[in-house]
């Protein structure tokens, strides 16, 4: 079994969690109270993430040989 995660919202949870700590943000239980991010950060940011990743998804997505046109 791999370590990464293997579905797009593990992927855009993992992702946005990478985002958190690039931009200083605590993540965690009970939440810091300087540095947390709010609940419409966090859900931002995760929709954000999710639709990289399914964006990516379907950029990625084989043709065959075949035109998209």
């Amino acid at each position: 079994m791999s370590d990464f995660p293997q579905t797009p919202e593990a992927v855009a949870y993992a992702l946005m969690r990478e985002i958190a700590s690039a931009e200083g943000m605590a993540l965690g239980h009970p939440p810091v109270a300087a540095g947390a991010p709010d609940r419409k950060w966090i859900l931002e940011t995760y929709a954000e993430c999710l639709k990289c990743v399914r964006i990516e998804i379907v950029k990625a997505a084989p043709t065959h040989g075949r035109s998209s046109f």
